[in-house]
């Protein structure tokens, strides 16, 4: 404590040391505040230099002056006491010592206090110049209001206190200055720069201008809560002038906004992430099916639409012209149109250059007039193709009947086209390991074989290349280039479309495990030594008897074996346990407990011990983990929550070293060299999960291919035998210390085809592990009522259940549900982040 005193001191000087040139540095008079300043600091130093009577009297002075302030009187009351004991001897006891630094603290306490009520004076002081200042200039007296001002400044020493109103005063300054320049250039008589700021800097008047009305609008969308409004009106303010502290100021506090918004977006994502960790407990619901949706085709013709919904109860042509056939059905299509698509009826047009007008014979009933047509037109070699006005009936194979198109196409698309064969892995120079040709002839070698594939495909499909003359086929790596017949690339474009419909699932693995042990226990111990008391001469050949009964942790633990080191000579021997690795997480309930309590005493010179071992433990533990993955139809998705488990598969030799014997009472050294591991492994522990999901044809089922497997660690087995090195009369046996782990797999591999959001639940994975010990002393076990102090019951039950669930949802592109319709979000959505980075800072997506 005494060595605090000279700090304190220190500080109360300092204080008054400022204080006293706070004093000589006011432009006012001496006011109270600044009379108890004085007379606090004089009466301190007298204090200080051992003068108490002078201390004493000013301090007198002060409480004239302040007689309500007790911090005085409590300072003039420490100096009191300082004079009575100024006679005493110089060794004070430590009381006195903390309460001199009590005392010190109050009085910088207290001098503080004057300090800032000293402050708060002048700056009111300050503020009342500024109001007259401000009236001055309202009536025009500039000069007054500038030394007023000037007064008001000048009235302040600066520090955190005052300085938000020194800036503020000089800005009032800056200001009457000002409108003084601008008064004496309107009042001048002419004088050589006696011209207003309007004249001199037409520009700058404009420019403040405009910002001061784009300063009003970006403070009313600000405190309106338009936040972007504000931020780019603000920023167009710092544009035209690059220091308008206004404007800085506010994008400060927009910046500030904007984050504190970002830390509560934080918040509301973290506790939506815990909610969706809670919800996950829930166990998947039965809902009812859905309707089939139906697709639309909304590239679909009028004139198409009007083929197929236009239907003909009859058509009986015998030995009819093609000519006069096309005639007929175009008059009977306008009898029969009552689709209300435009005009009625539709136009059909021969085009027949060789005049072959073949004969039809055919009869039908009841079908629309697109099919009508496809009959006839087959009948006699023909075909007909579907514009935007008209249906042209044109011979087959002519090559001014050809139209060309282009098919942009992905290379998965490819890959399911050609059942996955591309030209990486066709034959020629991709088959040869030593071909080292450029990238660039790889590459293009691969596209040809991917168009010759390609083309024999759509030729399997009924687009057919042979017996259509010109028509062609080129394909560039990412688009196709055909000609051909206006009919067949309508049927390319529909096996593209199928083609290239994007098949991805979603798959959602939960799992749920749980595991709870309970242990109950009682059971007696019991020690009767007959040899009494060791100073006892007559029990010293007494015997001790001990009850073998056992403990339910030591009932349950596995069996394990210690290998040992073995030292044997004639002189001495040694023997060292080595016990398996263990893994973290694995001890046994009741493992390490200790009796409840010891009941110690002596019969008839008899000793007596007795351990009671009273003892319920409950323990549990739950996983749950729901991860999600996406992967396209086809391909296989892998999902691990387990631990890696490394563990070695091959050691080196033992190695043994026997020194040999010097002299006849010498021996032979010793030295084992046990086997180190060299090869390693790694064994996941925990659940994995292998699963191939694969879209079927109706677009609604999905295969799946599930492969659940569950690893559990169980201990370790040792192998090989011991090593022996015999030197002298030594003899040493080294265990191995092989040790190989012992792993427990649940596995289970299945394939199932659910619908488009069903869910598949994989159970039956549960483990129950019951011990029980019943163990007695014999007859005494068996006494009614007492017996059961001589018996050990307890029973140990240790449960685990995992379920799997695993569901499926085919996604689009966009991320949303291809065909689901969920509460807000449609089929085939797009899922995007928020924001995006761009090179002037982030920015918010337009929805």
């Amino acid at each position: 404590m005494t060595k605090k005193t000279p700090t304190l001191r220190y500080l109360v000087r300092l204080c008054s040391l400022g204080f006293a040139l706070a004093i000589a540095a006011g432009s006012f008079g001496q006011d109270d505040t600044e009379t108890k300043i004085r007379l606090m600091t004089e009466a301190l130093q007298a204090r200080d230099s051992g003068n108490l009577i002078l201390a004493k009297a000013k301090l007198e002075e002060l409480v004239e002056i302040a007689p309500n302030d007790a911090s005085v009187k409590r300072i003039l009351g420490s100096v009191e006491r300082l004079i009575e004991n100024q006679g005493s001897s110089s060794g004070a006891s430590s009381t006195s010592t903390e309460d001199r630094n009590a005392a010190l603290q109050r009085e910088a306490e207290y001098l503080a206090s004057l300090e800032t009520e000293r402050i708060e004076k002048s700056m009111q002081s300050s503020r009342e110049m500024r109001e007259v200042a401000r009236r001055q200039a309202n009536r025009g007296e500039y000069d007054p209001a500038l030394r007023t001002i000037s007064r008001a400044i000048s009235g302040l020493e600066p520090n955190p206190m005052t300085q938000v109103l020194i800036e503020e005063l000089k800005r009032d300054e800056r200001e009457f200055l000002r409108q003084k320049s601008q008064y004496s250039a309107t009042t001048a008589d002419g004088s050589p720069g006696s011209i207003s700021v309007h004249e001199a800097s037409p520009d700058f008047v404009k420019l403040q201008q405009q910002i001061e009305v784009l300063n009003l609008r970006g403070r009313s969308q600000f405190f309106a809560g338009d936040i972007e409004g504000a931020e780019a009106t603000f920023k167009q303010i710092e544009a035209l002038d690059p220091n308008n502290a206004v404007a800085k100021n506010f994008l400060i506090r927009i910046a500030r906004e904007r984050q504190e918004m970002g830390y509560l977006n934080k918040l509301k994502t973290r506790e939506q992430l815990l909610q969706e960790v809670s919800n996950a407990w829930q166990r998947p619901s039965i809902y009812e099916e859905r309707p089939g949706i139906e697709v639309v085709d909304t590239v679909t013709l009028p004139l198409t639409e009007k083929l197929n919904r236009i239907i003909i109860p009859s058509v009986n042509f015998t030995e009819v012209e093609l000519s006069k056939v096309v005639n007929t059905l175009s008059a009977i299509s306008e009898q029969f149109d009552a689709t209300g698509l435009g005009i009625k009826g539709v136009n059909l047009v021969l085009i027949d250059p060789e005049r072959a007008n073949p004969t039809v014979n055919i009869t039908l009933r009841n079908l629309s007039l697109k099919r009508v047509l496809d009959f006839i037109v087959d009948s006699v070699g023909f075909q007909y193709e579907v514009e935007a006005d008209a249906v042209v009936v044109r011979p087959g194979g002519e090559r001014t009947n050809l139209d060309t198109e282009f098919f942009p196409i992905s290379r998965s698309t490819v890959i399911r086209m050609t059942g996955g064969s591309s030209g990486a892995g066709g034959s020629g120079v991709f088959d040869d390991p030593f071909f080292t040709d450029s990238g660039d002839r790889v590459r293009e070698q691969g596209i040809a074989n991917d168009a010759q594939t390609i083309r024999g495909f759509l030729q399997q499909a009924g687009v057919d290349f042979a017996g259509v003359e010109g028509s062609t086929l080129a394909y560039d790596g990412s688009a196709m280039i055909v000609t051909q017949t206006r009919r067949n690339l309508e049927r390319i474009r529909n096996l593209l479309n199928r083609y290239t419909d994007v098949k991805q699932v979603e798959i959602e693995a939960k799992f749920l495990e749980i595991q709870e042990g309970a242990l109950e226990e009682l059971g007696f111990d019991w020690v009767i030594d007959e040899r009494g008391a060791q100073t006892d001469p007559a029990y010293e050949t007494g015997e001790v008897y001990r009850s073998s009964l056992r403990t339910l942790a030591n009932a349950a633990a596995p069996g394990t074996t210690a290998s040992q080191i073995t030292i044997d000579s004639d002189s001495f021997s040694r023997v060292d346990d080595i016990s398996p690795p263990s893994l973290p997480g694995n001890k046994l309930l009741g493992a390490n407990s200790v009796p409840f309590t010891n009941v110690i005493g002596s019969i008839d010179g008899v000793n007596l011990n007795v351990a009671i071992r009273a003892l319920s433990q409950k323990s549990g533990s739950d996983l749950l983990s729901a991860p999600k993955v996406t992967v396209l139809s086809g391909n296989q998705a892998k999902i691990n929550v387990s631990q890696e488990f490394r563990y070695p598969t091959r050691y080196s030799d033992t190695e043994s070293d026997v020194g040999s014997t010097r002299g006849d009472s010498a021996s032979a050294g010793v030295t084992i060299t046990p086997g180190t591991p060299e090869d390693f492994e790694t064994r996941n522990v925990g659940v994995e999960l292998f699963v191939t999901p694969i879209v079927e044809e109706d677009d609604y089922s999905i295969t799946l291919d599930l492969n659940p497997r569950v690893t559990e660690f169980e201990g370790f087995v040792e192998y090989g035998g011991p090593s022996i090195a015999i030197s002298g009369g030594t003899t040493v046996k080294t265990p191995s210390g092989f040790y190989q782990p012992i792993f427990a797999v649940r596995e289970v591999e299945t394939k199932v085809t659910i619908w488009d959001g069903a869910t598949v639940v994989m159970g039956g994975m549960t483990r129950e592990d019951v011990v029980t010990v019943n163990d007695k002393i014999p007859f005494l076990g068996d006494i009614p009522f007492m017996g059961r102090l001589f018996r050990s019951e307890g029973e140990s039950s240790a449960k685990r259940n995992l379920l799997i669930f695993v569901t499926a949802n085919m996604v689009s592109p966009g991320g949303s549900p291809k065909r689901q319709t969920l509460r807000g979000v449609q089929p085939g959505s797009l899922f995007q982040n928020p924001t995006l980075v761009t090179p002037s800072g982030s920015e918010s997506r337009s929805q």
